[in-house]
């Protein structure tokens, strides 16, 4: 009879076979809170000849904290706060926040899907927004509570407050965008 002990997957090298076990992956399978944070940046530059005026820059920066806890089968439970700034040169800068609250499942191969409702969204001068978001990713341990991944987001955001646009109505925003992500759980 072969006993197997859940700390053979999670700390050791290889289990009671002798099989080397995946230790970059194992970790997704233990309880905890988990915390990791996603960076998204985007320069663009576009010039015209011969006038010097027609010129344009902007920068886009996404940051993406996520908090949350994982349970023994996988199950993600978490919120979500994202922060962007849209800064263009010669023009005007918009920044804005949204907050979510979501589900996912973190497999043991180090692959992640999670969905959050996003609610009190803004950006510039549009408020009251509300829509979804979906995180495809990956991420590996560095060590066996740090993870470095990679993540595909798509965001659609609905918002019906303008105060500067008269008989205003709504505006629907979508963005899909890559970020580079770093985590860490707490057992």
């Amino acid at each position: 009879m072969v006993f197997f002990s859940p700390l053979t997957f999670v700390y050791g090298q290889t289990d009671l076979s002798g099989r080397p076990v995946n230790t970059f992956s194992r970790s997704y399978g233990r309880t905890g809170v988990f915390l990791d944070a996603g960076l998204y940046r985007l320069d663009t530059e576009a010039t015209a000849n011969p006038a010097p005026q027609n010129q344009w820059q902007t920068t886009t920066l996404v940051y993406d904290f996520n908090g949350g806890y994982i349970t023994d089968n996988h199950v993600y439970f978490g919120a979500q706060f994202s922060s962007r700034a849209d800064n263009q040169i010669s023009l005007n800068s918009a920044v804005g926040a949204t907050s979510g609250l979501g589900a996912g499942i973190f497999s043991d191969r180090g692959f992640h899907f999670r969905a959050y409702y996003l609610f009190n969204s803004t950006f510039g001068n549009y408020g009251n927004g509300n829509g979804y978001k979906i995180d495809l990713g990956y991420m590996k341990n560095m060590t066996a509570n740090f993870f470095l991944g990679v993540s595909l987001a798509h965001a659609q955001t609905t918002y019906r407050f303008n105060p500067t646009i008269v008989a205003f109505d709504s505006w629907i925003r979508r963005e899909t965008y890559p970020s580079f992500s770093l985590g860490v759980i707490f057992n």
